[in-house]
């Protein structure tokens, strides 16, 4: 993929986060997948730091 179109996922995978987060009982219906799972680990395991808070001051 090119960057755009990891701009795009990401996007939509940021809408789906605000739907599960907002909307009670809300469901995409999508089962993490190995290269979702990947990602996630990457994340939990620090790789690739989780931003929490604004970090530009």
């Amino acid at each position: 993929m090119n960057v755009d179109q990891h701009l795009k996922v990401a996007q939509w995978h940021i809408e789906q986060a605000r739907l599960h987060a907002t909307q009670e009982g809300y469901s995409c219906g999508c089962p993490a997948n190995s290269h979702d799972q990947k990602a996630i680990d990457a994340v939990e395991s620090g790789i690739i730091e989780e931003e929490t808070a604004c970090a530009t001051s």
